[in-house]
């Protein structure tokens, strides 16, 4: 057996549960003082199965009384193979239909009824047994489980039923899937000279000796000393294995069962799921708008809201999409499986899948979001990670989302990016088809810039920025506007991003740009005063003006090849002197000498010159 398998057992009390794992494995489970002493399995109990290659299979031995339900349920997480036990002097009860629909509901669909204490009854009575369930669980999940009646006293059929267990392992195929690394913790407690100890059944991925992995909700690192499978001390823990370990650096009353270790920031905190919920038909049931009922995940139970989403009610032996407002934080993963039981009083009725876990409220009402979800349970992994990358996202929280092992992640990324589903922009990731939507967001905005500022380049990169505020590094917003999904329409040129196809055009303005510049070399060696040249209508073309043919020097506009000439003119003046002084340069320039003090102190700020005292000089 190249897998590790969980058997469990499920029933209602005193059907035999614990007297059929001692009779199949030699072992004793009741393992408490408070167990023995009432003849009833309060927790949970742990032994394995030896099975005929020399391998062993788990086996967990969950308690059948119904003030035990929450520990039967954190016994389920992880179970491969189930043997259903019903006693012959009972036959169906209670218990057991609420055990059966507790299985459906997480997901085991493998089992074995088995029929127990057939030394107490007639044949005849064993054969109505047989009838009764057979009636019982059609329609169900068990409706073709096999049937076997035993003694577990004197052992009577029990090398038939391990032959069956044997059988049903070889048929079952364990799926492999990229899940990283979680066990949801059913017991913590310490071993004096050891330490801290915890156990459960490892669900999904693989846990190693030495590695540092994260407790929920704590949000704490701890460090794994060592890992036991069956009281053999192993480096590598897999999926499907019941193992106890040793952690260091916490104190076990820091730990409840409920808390789960887990990949670091591999699940996602929610207080809102949106479910996919199916209800009992044994019981006369309905989920209304606010419904309180028990919600069950993992190992841990939260109380919650119910609130149906494609119908106002879902009632008995149906199934519809609810959203359950929490009381308080879990940590999950999408797909998760979950079960609820009613507030008062407590029974199960009914479970399902977690489809998303968006924090807003959602009723009956958002149709567009029922919508979305109806195709979300669909979602495959390529899918779902496409579906997260709505907006710009680092790899760390894709990674966070999907709670799958980064390799895997890694892997899916790269067929993404191949397939041109995804564009890798920097070290942020995002759906091809929502950078299509920002490329036509900024197309837009870069076309209304041009049409209120015909003559200007375009809008700078920092505006843009601003304007679109899109979740993204500074660093990486130009390497955005230069991927290929945005250059079809727009382009960057000189720090201004400009649509593709507009160009300047003074076709109606250049009579009015000649009359202007003419006035303004008509004025010189003079300098011209702005409110003297441009009137209010003409404040774009000033603005076009001043890119390249114009310098603005306080209240004045003079031609850029003037002042190219002014500075000239010192530089040139510099090379016989060592300094200038005000008089000196309003000889040379012919401005006057306010209008000649205004061209030094310009120059003094572009560090051409260096006033000292009441001259200047070279810098």
């Amino acid at each position: 057996m190249k897998n590790n398998y969980i058997i469990g057992t499920a029933g209602h009390i005193d059907h035999g549960k614990t007297t059929l794992i001692r009779a199949l494995t030699g072992n004793e489970t009741d393992n408490l003082k408070e167990e023995k002493e009432r003849g009833i399995s309060i927790n949970l109990g742990f032994t394995a199965l030896e099975l005929s290659n020399g391998e062993k299979a788990g086996i967990i031995d969950v308690p059948g009384h119904e003030n035990f339900v929450k520990n039967m349920m954190a016994g389920v997480v992880g179970i491969d193979i189930i043997l259903l036990v019903i006693a012959a002097d009972d036959g169906v009860m209670p218990q057991t239909i609420e055990h059966a629909q507790i299985l459906h509901y997480m997901g085991v669909d493998n089992a074995i009824i088995v029929i127990t204490k057939k030394n107490m009854v007639t044949p005849e009575m064993v054969d109505l047994v047989k009838a009764d369930i057979e009636m019982s669980f059609a329609d169900t999940i068990l409706e073709d489980a096999p049937i076997i009646a035993v003694d577990s006293v004197a052992g009577e059929n029990i090398d038939q039923l391990k032959v069956l267990i044997e059988e049903k392992i070889l048929d079952t195929q364990k799926q492999e899937d990229s899940k990283s690394m979680r066990m949801n913790i059913d017991r913590s407690f310490t071993l004096q000279g050891i330490g801290t100890i915890i156990t459960g059944t490892l669900t999904e991925g693989e846990i190693h000796k030495d590695g540092e992995y994260m407790l929920y909700p704590s949000g704490k690192k701890v460090k794994v000393r060592s890992i036991e499978n069956h009281d053999i001390p192993i480096d590598i823990a897999h999926k499907g294995q019941r193992i106890a370990l040793n952690l260091a650096n916490i104190s076990s009353n820091e730990i409840e069962r409920g808390d789960i270790i887990a990949q670091n920031d591999s699940l996602i905190r929610v207080k809102n799921v949106q479910t996919k919920l199916s209800l009992s038909k044994f019981d006369d049931i309905e989920i209304e708008h606010w419904t309180r009922v028990r919600f069950f995940h993992g190992t841990k139970e939260v109380l919650a809201r119910a609130v149906p989403l494609d119908k106002k009610e879902i009632k008995s032996n149906e199934s519809g999409l609810c959203e359950f407002r929490l009381e308080e934080e879990i940590y999950v993963k999408r797909g998760d499986k979950f079960v609820i039981r009613s507030y008062s009083p407590v029974k199960t009725i009914g479970g399902g899948e977690i489809i998303d876990t968006n924090e807003q409220n959602h009723t009956v009402n958002s149709k567009d979001y029922v919508d979305y979800l109806k195709n979300k349970e669909e979602f495959s992994e390529i899918d779902e990670i496409s579906d997260f990358l709505d907006e710009f996202k680092s790899q760390d929280e894709i990674y966070t989302h999907m709670g799958i092992e980064k390799s895997a992640l890694d892997q899916d990324l790269k067929q993404m990016a191949a397939n041109n589903d995804i564009q890798i922009i920097g070290e942020s990731y995002i759906a091809s088809q929502n950078l299509e939507k920002i490329a036509n967001d900024i197309s837009e905005l870069v076309k209304d810039y041009h049409k209120n500022n015909p003559l200007d380049e375009g809008i700078s990169k920092e505006e843009l920025r601003q304007k679109l505020d899109l979740k993204i590094e500074t660093k990486d917003f130009e390497a955005m506007l230069k991927n290929k999904i945005l250059t079809k329409h727009i382009m960057l040129q000189r720090g201004f991003v400009k649509d593709k196809n507009f160009a300047i055009s003074l076709a109606n303005d250049q009579k009015r740009i000649d009359e202007l510049m003419g006035q303004i070399r008509a004025n010189e060696p003079k300098l011209s005063k702005e409110s003297e040249i441009f009137d209010k209508k003409d404040k774009d073309l000033l603005a076009f003006l001043l890119k390249n043919d114009l310098v603005k020097i306080d209240e004045f506009v003079i031609r850029n090849e003037y002042y190219t000439k002014l500075v000239d003119m010192v530089k040139e003046y510099f090379k016989d002197n060592d300094k200038l002084e005000a008089k000196e340069f309003r000889d040379l320039s012919g401005l006057s000498r306010n209008q000649a003090i205004v061209i030094l102190e310009y120059l003094d700020r572009k560090n051409i010159t260096k006033r000292v005292e009441d001259y200047r000089i070279l810098v």
